[in-house]
């Protein structure tokens, strides 16, 4: 039953044709939005990874050529220590060459001058002469050994024969004092012999009373073949004294 008015129509929530064309649009225009996103994100990574790939190939290409640098440097640096310890050795193998022939000069030099006194002295005096007196130490405390050259100059067709007095000069408990070697020896009027056509060296060990200090040798020669002795005086000192 009606009480006599028309009922209002009924709402509806559909969309309309045109709205959802509107939708569509919308949703098509999202889509490609996101789609243009995704390319774009992906081109950026796509340059990024490049970039990477390129920045980590010039890296490897430094260290390459940097290891290849420091390659060459130490093979450089092992040559010139190569070369400086060949050089090192060389030289120092030069010096010590030069070093033995120096002294062989020297000694040839030496030896050279000796006979030259025994056969043709410098002065031309003839006869015999002190060459050479040398104080060398001993195996033990207060030993020495003297070594007295003699030589005869020029003239050899007889033999030099006599004998050596050494006398050393000195102090004993603060007092002059003098001793011989033949005192040292404990032959008090004991002296050294020699004989000889061109030259002898005498040798003789002593040791030293303890308190004795000395500072000079005299040596007396004497000989047939001697108008008057031969005396020269030599500090005490070690090693090899020329006769003046």
């Amino acid at each position: 039953m009606t009480d006599g008015h028309a009922s209002p129509p009924a709402r509806t929530f559909g969309l309309t044709p045109a709205q959802w064309a509107a939708a569509g649009v919308a949703a098509g225009l999202a889509a490609l939005l996101l789609w243009f996103a995704y390319q774009w994100g992906l081109e950026r990574g796509g340059l990024r990874a490049a970039q990477n790939a390129r920045e980590q190939r010039e890296l490897i290409a430094k260290l390459a050529a940097l290891e290849e640098q420091n390659g060459t440097l130490n093979a450089k640096i092992a040559e010139l220590e190569m070369s400086r310890k060949l050089d090192s050795e060389a030289y120092s193998q030069v010096e010590k060459t030069l070093g033995e022939l120096q002294s062989a000069m020297s000694r040839q030099g030496d030896d050279l001058a000796f006979y030259r006194s025994i056969v043709s002295p410098a002065d031309g005096i003839a006869g015999l002469r002190i060459q050479r007196f040398e104080i060398s130490p001993g195996p033990g405390a207060r030993e020495f050994v003297l070594r007295l050259t003699l030589i005869q100059a020029m003239r050899h067709e007889n033999v030099a024969a006599g004998l050596v007095q050494v006398t050393l000069t000195g102090a004993r408990d603060q007092h002059p004092a003098q001793m011989t070697v033949g005192e040292l020896l404990g032959r008090p009027r004991g002296q050294l012999p020699f004989s000889f056509k061109y030259f002898q060296t005498i040798e003789q060990a002593i040791t030293l009373p303890a308190g004795f200090d000395v500072f000079e040798v005299d040596v007396l020669v004497t000989s047939s073949r001697l108008r008057a002795p031969l005396e020269r005086s030599f500090p005490w000192k070690t090693g090899p004294q020329a006769a003046l």
